[in-house]
């Protein structure tokens, strides 16, 4: 006899957690009410990154250089071997789909206080190659859009812009490199070509290092006539 979903949810479940109770990801602490895979405390001692900030402003400067990107947004700084590198390695490498969404929402909140970036038409999740796709078998940019729309309301397309190269990870590469890598990886979508020009879009990644993919992403738009294109990410590297 196979039981409900909604029995397994509302009894076994709760024993489970009883027996084996649940613990955060990242520092092995039993998570409290309320709380899902990493605990408050380890959220809350990841960085704030703030519009003010001074590595924040040359994060702008960098990324609106070549006049492809015109704002930036993000919730964190990232630093190796830190809380928050173990949290997006488990969403982009382990399936904690909820860790992106939580992320999502924290940059949404920023992007409804922003009177411009509010006002986007679009979010544009930057796409995985179709292989590491399947290999991986999600895009974990999909995740931090979904937080970021339950927030802002702006809509998600996923269908505008693709990678149609397969790029080694940037992760060992130097800034010239990473620009090498990257540089003819995105195209549009001719046949979605009307719906680019004219609208706003937010480009949505992880992590942002040295720009070198969100800014190959904002060019395919820019040059299909997109008036602005912004930036937004889990987190900035320090």
């Amino acid at each position: 006899m196979k039981l409900s979903k909604t029995l397994t949810s509302s009894v076994l479940l709760p024993i489970l957690d009883f027996i084996i109770p649940p613990t955060c990801l990242v520092c092995s602490n039993r998570l409290q009410a309320g709380e899902h895979t990493v605990c408050n405390q380890c959220w809350q001692s990841v960085e704030r990154a703030n519009p003010g900030d001074e590595l924040h402003h040359r994060f702008l400067e960098k990324l609106s250089v070549d006049g492809f990107i015109d704002g930036l947004v993000s919730a964190f700084y990232f630093e190796k071997d830190s809380k928050l590198q173990a949290i997006i390695h488990a969403l982009k490498y382990d399936g904690f789909h909820s860790l992106g969404v939580k992320a999502g929402r924290l940059i949404g909140e920023r992007i409804l206080a922003d009177e411009v970036l509010s006002r986007s038409d679009f979010l544009i999740p930057v796409p995985l190659h179709s292989i590491k796709h399947r290999e991986r078998g999600y895009n974990q940019s999909e995740h931090i859009c979904k937080g970021i729309s339950e927030i802002t309301g702006i809509r998600a397309c996923t269908d505008l812009l693709h990678r149609k190269k397969y790029t080694v990870s940037q992760t060992q590469l130097t800034l010239d490199e990473r620009k090498e890598n990257v540089g003819d990886a995105f195209r549009i979508n001719m046949r979605k070509r009307e719906e680019i020009e004219g609208r706003s879009f937010i480009l949505v990644d992880d992590v942002i290092t040295t720009g070198s993919t969100i800014t190959a992403c904002a060019r395919q738009l820019k040059n299909a006539g997109a008036k602005n294109v912004h930036a937004a990410a889990i987190a900035l590297a320090k």
